[in-house]
């Protein structure tokens, strides 16, 4: 019982200050870059996704992120390639509708987790960033922004795996943007 009683008193404290925040869908995005041919950029985004966050915003740390994208939202700003990124080329969307992350901890500006698209799980490291709380005048809620940037391979997910580099690089460069609301 003592062992109980001092177990649950740990992970209240641990859990003091962390706040649980909404994602401002219309002020967020989670985006993607890649070079196409070796030489020119062509980015995208996932129009449709979702995640819960608990965040410290004394500390700036996230105590418990997961996010999820619906990877028939893919965006390239062009039909014809957006319907081959969800193809079993790339994506298989039909097969694999959804991308998950678990956040695992976050170090300093490290965010450790754990990507799986296509059906496969790879540990990840991210650059995150918090910023500081500020209240919107209209709403009169806390906001938070929260950016998180790395890179992948397309290749570790099985995306695209017959697709040489010098056509589409195997390096997938992440950008997500959220804002926050207490």
């Amino acid at each position: 019982m003592k062992k109980s009683l001092a177990t649950l008193s740990l992970a209240t404290l641990m859990s003091l200050g962390a706040v649980e925040f909404v994602i401002d869908k219309a002020h967020s995005s989670v985006d993607f870059k890649t070079k196409h041919l070796l030489v020119s950029n062509v980015s995208g985004s996932f129009e449709s996704f979702s995640g819960k966050i608990d965040l410290d915003v004394a500390s700036k740390t996230l105590k418990a992120f997961e996010g999820e994208i619906v990877i028939g939202s893919v965006n390239t700003k062009n039909d014809g390639r957006d319907n081959h990124l969800k193809s079993q080329d790339f994506f298989d969307a039909l097969a694999y509708p959804k991308g998950y992350f678990k956040m695992q901890r976050q170090e300093g500006d490290k965010l450790y987790g754990t990507l799986t698209l296509r059906g496969i799980s790879k540990p990840v490291v991210f650059d995150v960033s918090v910023s500081d709380m500020v209240k919107n005048p209209k709403s009169k809620k806390d906001v938070v922004a929260l950016e998180i940037e790395g890179d992948i391979k397309r290749k570790d997910f099985g995306i695209g795996s017959s697709v040489p580099d010098a056509v589409v690089s195997d390096k997938i460069k992440i950008s997500i943007n959220l804002e926050l609301n207490k």
